[in-house]
């Protein structure tokens, strides 16, 4: 469920409609997941999961999966 959401947020975000993520997917497997992206994507996941995400924790997102747990442990 996570990761279908956070599926969606990616395309709309890097504007693929045809990108599939893991868990395993990381900012180097996808040329626009900038800088930018990445705060994009940090106020789209806030929104969806209605989450605070502080600045300290924005540096945990490496990879799918450590966003699909900061989600988790958010909701919990």
């Amino acid at each position: 469920m996570i990761l279908e959401k956070l599926q969606e947020i990616f395309r709309d975000i890097l504007d693929n409609e045809e990108l599939v993520i893991t868990e395993h997917t990381t900012r180097d497997d996808f040329e626009g997941w900038d800088s930018l992206a990445t705060v994009s994507i940090i106020v789209a996941v806030s929104e969806e999961f209605n989450i605070n995400i502080g600045v300290d924790e924005v540096e945990k997102f490496k990879n799918v999966k450590s966003i699909v747990n900061l989600i988790k442990s958010k909701m919990e």
